[in-house]
C-alpha cells in the first residue's frame, strides 16, 4: 500500500475476501448442523421394551409386582403405561426407588444398592417425554421369576431352607385403633447352642398391611464374663431380651457371615418380637416369624456381632418446639476396634435428615454417610459391601446427628402446632441409627486396614 492509498480503497479491495470467508463459514456451519440432525434422527428412540423394562426388572419389580408390597405392578407395559408421568416425576426427584443416602459424600459402595444411575434416570425421562412408546414387543426381556411371598429371601444366598423358623402366636389388630406395640415370644425355643450366620424376619403376608416394624429380640442368660464378646453391652438380662435384628419396610434381616461374624444362641434361648402395629380399617391377623441359618456345628465364626442403636440415649432429650427445625446429636465410644456392617437411620414423621460421622482417636473426622431426604415410610438399611464397611480403631467416637422438621412445610407432619418429644408413637419422635457392630481385636484392625491399603494401591497402579 502506498502512502497515497486511502483506508477506503483498502477496505474496498478486501471486502470480497471477507465475504468469501463468511460464506465458507456459513456453509460449514450448515453442514455440521445437518450432520447433527442426521445423527440425532439416526439414534434409536427410547422404548419400553428395549430400554425401560430391563431397568424396572432390575430396580423396581422386587416391590412393584404381583403379590409385591407396592400399590401397583411395573412388570408389563400395560401395568406401567398409565403411571408413566408419575414414574418420571418420582424418578427424577429420586424419590423412587427409595434410596436416600447422599451420593455426594461418604461411603458409596453398598451390597443392596437399588438406586438408579444418572443414565437410567435420563433413559426413563426421555422415554416418558417421547410419549412412553412400547417399541418392538420382541425386544422385551423374559419375565423375571420372583419367589412366592412365603419363600425366605435368604434361601438363595445360603442355597438351602432355614435351619429353624420361630413363629409368634396370632394377634388381631382391630380395624380402628391407635398404634399398638405387641411384645410376644415365639415357638420353638432354640434346642442347642448354635452360631447364627444369617437371619430374616418377616410378618406373615396378611400382616404386612398393618405392621410398621418388628424388632427381633433374644432372651437368654449371659455369663457376666463372656470371652466371646468384647463389649459389656452384649451381656444381657435374659428376662428383658436384647434386640438383635429387625423387619421394617426396607429391611429384612442380617448376614453376619459376610464379615466372618455371627450371633451366639445358647441352648434354651427364646426368640421374641416388639411389634409396632397400625390399624388399617379392617380387623387384621398379625403373625411374625424369624428364620435362622446356622454355621456348621463345631465351626464357630471368628467374631460375635451385636446390634446397637447408636445415639439412642440422646433420643430421650428430644424437645422440638412448634414450627421449628431442630438438630440433635448423639455419641457412642467404640470400646474396641470394630467393623460397622450397615447404616440405618431411624426417626419418625418429622424426621428430615440424618448423618453418621467417625471421630478418630487422632482427631480426624470422617463423614461416613448422610441422608438428606429422610422418608418415614422407608426404613432403608444401607448395607456396606464387605471391603467398604468402616473399620474403626478402639476409641473412635461415632457421632450421629438428626434433623427434625416440625413446620407446616413438612408434608408428613401431622400437626406443626404441637411440641414434640421422645416417644414410641409415630407422632412422637426418636433419633438413632440401628447398626450391626462386629468387635475385633487391635491386631485384626491393623491387618484389615493394611490389606485394604494394599488393594487400593494395586488398583491405583492398574488404572494409571
Amino acid at each position: 500500500m502506498t502512502q497515497r492509498e486511502s483506508t477506503h480503497e483498502v477496505g474496498r479491495r478486501l471486502a470480497p475476501v471477507a465475504l468469501a470467508a463468511t460464506l465458507v463459514a456459513v456453509a460449514a456451519s450448515s453442514i455440521l448442523m445437518a450432520q447433527a440432525r442426521q445423527s440425532a434422527s439416526a439414534a434409536p428412540a427410547v422404548t419400553f421394551a428395549r430400554d425401560v423394562a430391563p431397568i424396572f426388572q432390575e430396580k423396581c419389580e422386587i416391590c412393584h409386582r404381583a403379590q409385591g408390597m407396592a400399590p401397583m405392578s411395573l412388570a408389563t407395559f400395560a401395568d406401567v403405561r398409565p403411571w408413566a408421568r408419575s414414574i418420571k416425576a418420582k424418578v427424577v426427584d429420586r424419590q423412587m426407588p427409595p434410596w436416600y443416602v447422599d451420593k455426594t459424600v461418604g461411603i458409596q459402595k453398598f451390597a443392596n444398592d437399588r438406586s438408579l444411575s444418572d443414565q437410567q434416570i435420563e433413559t426413563i425421562a426421555k422415554w416418558v417425554d417421547a410419549g412412553a412408546p412400547l417399541g418392538n414387543a420382541k425386544d422385551m426381556p423374559s419375565p423375571r421369576q420372583w419367589p412366592a411371598g412365603d419363600v425366605w429371601q435368604l434361601e438363595s444366598y445360603f442355597g438351602r431352607p432355614p435351619d429353624i423358623v420361630v413363629r409368634s402366636e396370632e394377634y388381631t389388630m382391630p380395624a380402628v385403633a391407635q398404634d399398638r406395640w405387641w411384645d410376644t415370644i415365639g415357638e420353638p425355643a432354640i434346642p442347642e447352642e448354635r452360631w447364627v450366620a444369617g437371619t430374616e424376619t418377616r410378618p406373615a403376608l396378611p400382616s404386612r398391611k398393618v405392621v410398621h416394624h418388628a424388632t427381633t429380640k433374644l432372651y437368654q442368660q449371659e455369663p457376666k464374663t463372656d470371652s466371646t464378646t468384647r463389649d459389656d453391652a452384649a451381656v444381657a438380662d435374659g428376662n428383658r431380651g436384647r434386640s438383635f435384628s429387625e423387619w421394617a419396610v426396607g429391611k429384612n434381616g442380617e448376614l453376619y457371615v459376610e464379615q466372618e461374624a455371627g450371633h451366639l444362641f445358647r441352648a434354651g434361648a427364646r426368640i421374641g418380637w416388639d411389634v409396632h402395629i397400625s390399624a388399617s380399617g379392617k380387623d387384621t391377623p398379625v403373625v411374625v416369624e424369624t428364620a435362622f441359618w446356622f454355621y456348621p456345628k463345631g465351626q464357630p465364626p471368628k467374631y460375635r456381632a451385636q446390634m446397637t442403636p447408636l445415639g439412642y440415649a440422646s433420643s430421650r432429650n428430644l424437645e422440638i418446639p412448634p414450627g421449628t427445625i431442630s438438630r440433635q446429636e448423639g455419641y457412642q465410644v467404640m470400646r474396641s476396634a470394630a467393623i460397622l456392617m450397615n447404616f440405618q437411620p431411624h426417626m419418625h414423621m418429622r424426621g428430615k435428615a440424618f448423618s453418621m460421622e467417625a471421630i478418630y482417636p487422632d482427631g480426624r473426622v470422617e463423614m461416613l454417610n448422610h441422608v438428606s431426604q429422610y422418608a418415614f415410610n422407608w426404613h432403608i438399611n444401607y448395607i456396606y459391601e464387605k471391603d467398604s464397611a468402616p473399620v474403626l480403631p478402639k476409641g473412635t467416637v461415632i457421632k450421629v446427628t438428626a434433623w427434625h422438621d416440625n413446620t407446616a412445610a413438612n408434608r408428613a407432619n401431622p400437626d406443626p402446632t404441637q411440641w414434640v418429644t421422645f416417644g414410641q408413637r409415630s407422632v412422637d419422635e426418636m433419633m438413632h441409627a440401628n447398626a450391626v457392630i462386629v468387635p475385633i481385636t487391635d491386631e485384626d484392625y491393623e491387618r484389615i486396614t493394611a490389606e485394604r491399603k494394599q488393594r487400593a494401591m494395586k488398583a491405583a497402579t492398574q488404572n494409571q
